[in-house]
């Protein structure tokens, strides 16, 4: 089962408490559904859940009792008696005539809790969202442009801020960002959708920040390593030409250690100095003994 399908299936199990609620979500079901107008109203979907949840709204809210048909994988609602379509356009606020579109009808839509059951019907019906692995998208095809703009109107009053363009044969509005889809899923009431992809987005934030963190730990290794490996490489040059005597008294421990100790960084070397002695203070002693290595012509 895909993402989408699973955010829907969360939808379809929201609480039918309150009688405007149910009402408001049966509108936006059908007015994003494939057809409906004053001669027919089909809802069509391969989501059962989907088609189930329109058939239980219709028959607590207009008492309306209808048969799903079958038709591969797909599962249609169909009204087309004229009784009782007049039933629900007058429900919905509109006359009993036709129509190229209606336009959205905010009377129902005054209460927070209606405006956020009516775009999870929205969303129900026309609605699809990547999952958490994918690259945050979550859209709405709407077939009027004049319809898609009131619903933009709707969800920005919402607190979502959607985008908009036009394809050839609808209105897409598309949420692209995690916390945009975050809230919208959770507004429509699909709380654990929006739980996975927040925790997706801090496991990704998380193992990015591990990777940055391991890059610069082993490109600080692979520096270290590099100065500790010219700075011996000098160094035994420069003894197997004049041997330790050309070194100071004064830095011949350094030169000892150095070789001794090739993998070990300016700190954990000047740690095993007797005394122990600074960071800077070794990093001036090494600078001095590759300046002697220079002088006797060592290469590096």
């Amino acid at each position: 089962m895909t993402f989408s399908a699973e955010t829907k299936t969360e939808l379809c199990r929201a609480p039918m408490e309150r009688a405007c609620c149910r009402l408001a979500e049966l509108y936006g079901i059908l007015l994003c559904a494939p057809a409906f107008s004053d001669s027919e109203i089909r809802v069509s979907s391969s989501h059962a859940g989907l088609v189930r949840r329109a058939a239980l709204l219709l028959s607590k809210v207009f008492d309306i009792r209808v048969q799903p048909e079958c038709a591969g994988s797909r599962q249609t609602l169909r009204i087309s008696d004229a009784e009782q379509l007049r039933r629900i356009l007058s429900g919905f606020g509109y006359d009993f005539k036709p129509s190229i579109t209606y336009h959205l009808n905010r009377n129902i839509l005054e209460n927070d809790c209606c405006a956020a059951a009516f775009l999870r019907g929205t969303f129900l019906m026309a609605g699809s969202v990547a999952g958490p692995d994918k690259k945050s998208h979550l859209e709405l095809k709407i077939s009027h442009s004049a319809l898609a703009r009131e619903l933009m109107s709707l969800m920005l009053d919402s607190g979502i801020s959607p985008r908009s363009t036009e394809r050839a044969a609808c209105s897409l509005i598309y949420l692209k960002g995690t916390a945009g889809i975050e809230d919208f899923l959770t507004l429509t009431g699909a709380s654990r959708a929006a739980m996975s992809i927040m925790e997706a987005k801090v496991e990704k934030s998380l193992r990015n920040r591990v990777n940055r963190q391991v890059n610069c730990e082993t490109a600080n290794l692979l520096k270290t390593s590099a100065t500790s490996q010219r700075q011996i490489s000098a160094i035994e040059a420069a003894l197997a030409r004049g041997g330790i005597e050309i070194f100071p008294e004064n830095l011949r421990e350094t030169v000892d250690l150095r070789v001794a100790y090739p993998e070990a960084s300016l700190s954990e070397l000047a740690a095993k100095f007797s005394p122990p002695i600074s960071k800077p203070g070794l990093d001036h002693r090494l600078k001095r003994i590759l300046k002697i290595a220079e002088q006797e012509g060592v290469p590096f």
